[in-house]
């Protein structure tokens, strides 16, 4: 069974590993890098039942049931921010101490290894110096901010954001239909996880013109609107600041190449005039700080403050 089918657009990371498991050349630690949404954790899984399907014929029945004895996946626990040192001494380790019991290897995903506290990774760090021979360790991260010594003992493989055709085409092959999957895709900017959020969101046409209105009353100077922003885009605030960036970013690129058809969002007269008018350079800087900020939903902490804090920097912006 080829459990590499169905991974849309990151041939080169999976060359490199088909490659090495016909070459029977496996390292002990692999770090999948790139951009949240881009099938990382896919490609980690298709690579650990690809490995373990080698010498455990009957492994599909147990992956079935997310049940494999050689197969464990580390991710954050719902309620914290980080993956804990204890997770990795009280969980990963004793796991890997035990030998394989149906394949040659025991394969450990630690999905979101960017939110490793640092004791975790430190602790982390001990077992990549001297794992057991048959131990495989995939370390997933978004970000680069993993300690360059847990960098160095990985083979790293860089993933890279799809192409718009790409995720354009396996949103219609999803059943959504060709408009929404085209607009969807352009919206995903790269990421195959957002652009099908936005391809499955029944509420996308209203979140879009809250979030509209939102920056329209900001930009007008109504310094109320940020407490608004916080409570109207709660129910999706990671697509509604999506759909924010967007607008902003093609008010940047209006204004500076007068080109409208490289925009992504529908064209807002209106707005779009009113924005021409502001500071650029506080603009692109509001987006730098934003995308900083988005990355707190990932950690368990509280969204109406993230959505407040992202207010203030939209009001700044475009005062």
């Amino acid at each position: 069974m080829d459990y590499f089918a169905g991974i849309v657009g990151q041939e080169r990371a999976v060359d490199l590993l088909t490659k090495s498991m016909n070459n029977a050349n496996i390292s002990h630690a692999y770090l999948f890098s790139g951009p949240a949404g881009v099938g990382k954790m896919q490609v980690a899984l298709a690579f650990a039942h690809s490995l373990i399907n080698l010498q455990d014929k009957q492994a599909r029945v147990y992956f079935n049931e997310n049940i494999h004895p050689d197969l464990l996946v580390i991710e954050k626990l719902e309620n914290r921010s980080l993956i804990s040192k204890e997770q990795i001494t009280q969980e990963l380790e004793p796991w890997l101490a035990l030998k394989p019991y149906r394949s040659q290897h025991r394969v450990a995903i630690v999905r979101d290894a960017h939110l490793m506290s640092l004791e975790a990774a430190n602790a982390l760090l001990k077992t990549l110096e001297e794992p057991p021979g048959y131990a495989l360790i995939i370390l997933i991260s978004d970000d680069d901010n993993l300690l360059e010594t847990i960098v160095s003992r990985c083979q790293v493989v860089r993933f890279f954001p799809l192409a718009e055709k790409d995720i354009a085409e396996y949103l219609l092959n999803q059943g959504f239909e060709g408009e929404k999957a085209s607009w969807a895709a352009q919206l995903g900017q790269g990421s195959i996880s957002r652009a099908l959020r936005f391809a499955q969101e029944d509420g996308l046409e209203q979140i879009w013109d809250t979030v509209v209105a939102i920056i329209t009353d900001l930009a007008r100077g109504r310094k109320s609107a940020i407490f608004e922003l916080s409570e109207k885009i709660q129910k999706a605030p990671d697509l509604s600041i999506k759909l924010m960036e967007t607008i902003l970013r093609d008010t940047l690129v209006a204004g500076k190449s007068r080109q409208q058809g490289i925009l992504l969002a529908p064209e807002i007269p209106e707005l779009q005039k009113l924005l021409q008018g502001k500071d650029q350079g506080k603009i692109m800087q509001a987006l730098v700080e934003i995308d900083k900020l988005k990355a707190y939903y990932r950690r368990n902490i509280n969204s109406v403050l993230i959505n407040t804090s992202i207010g203030y920097q939209l009001w700044e912006a475009l005062q």
